[in-house]
């Protein structure tokens, strides 16, 4: 059986990135990792590693080179002008 992660247990800031250090400590660690999405969460995004990735779908023909992330969460993927657009808004 797969353990879930408790609440209690607190996540690394070392091992995050930048963009993810910078969203936990103005946003907090509650929940982070499992429930991403809601408006108090920080918005931000990071790069894809490099491989074979489908194209975006804002119609500019190039593939998908980053991913939008929200308290821990992969929400959503594009090119950089499409998560960058998604993180201000």
């Amino acid at each position: 059986m797969m353990k879930k992660p408790s609440e209690t247990s607190i996540t690394d800031l070392s091992t995050m990135s930048p963009a993810a250090r910078s969203a936990a400590m103005r946003g907090g660690m509650e929940g982070w990792g499992q429930v991403g999405g809601l408006p108090e969460h920080i918005r931000y995004m990071e790069a894809l590693v490099p491989k074979s990735r489908k194209l975006c779908h804002c119609g500019c023909r190039s593939r998908k080179s980053h991913v939008g992330k929200s308290n821990g969460v992969a929400l959503m993927s594009g090119c950089e002008l499409v998560v960058r657009r998604w993180v201000r808004a």
